[in-house]
């Protein structure tokens, strides 16, 4: 089991790509949404309905490989916490958006490379933006995501293309 939990902060719209940009790389991921605040995942089943129901077999053990999502559906972080730690037990990988850390699991902040951004912080992921040069921070640099992964995010739909291959150097990174 690999799990991140991911927060992006500044861009509600990158909050919504950067999940699904660090699971890209992997063959059989759940990405999961415990941010109530922003812009809603893509999915059927939500977090919540897993919260109230409890988790069937077929969803702690993924039967194929790709990607699974799990949409927020309302549920606080608090008491969804039990149902999380049981996916991150039964997936190779788990990325859960996320405002704040969870125990237990690597936080990473994904910040957009802008001119007037504060580099001089902790390792982070920097997304290029194509504004300005910007020298960035600790931490890997990704590629900038194009206008049709942006569409894809607002249209519901998960994004594709070259850009994503970027991300796979997040997980190689020693996150604390």
């Amino acid at each position: 089991m690999v799990a991140l939990a991911v927060h992006t902060r500044h861009d509600d719209l990158l909050g919504v790509l950067a999940p699904f940009a660090l699971a890209s790389s992997r063959k059989t991921v759940l990405v999961i949404d415990l941010d109530s605040e922003g812009l809603p995942l893509p999915g059927g089943r939500t977090l919540a309905n897993l919260v109230e129901d409890g988790p069937t077999l077929a969803e702690l053990v993924p039967s194929r490989k790709g990607l699974a999502v799990l949409p927020h559906g309302g549920v606080s972080p608090l008491e969804a916490m039990g149902v999380v730690k049981a996916l991150v037990e039964s997936w190779p990988t788990v990325v859960v958006r996320s405002r704040t850390p969870l125990e237990g699991m690597p936080f990473v902040q994904v910040v957009p490379l802008l001119p007037g951004v504060n580099t001089r912080v902790s390792p982070r992921v920097w997304v290029r933006s194509g504004i300005g040069r910007v020298k960035p921070g600790p931490g890997p640099v990704v590629d900038t995501p194009p206008r049709s992964a942006f569409n894809a995010a607002l249209a519901g739909h998960i994004p594709v293309g070259r850009w994503l291959r970027s991300w796979e150097k997040v997980w190689r990174w020693r996150w604390q």
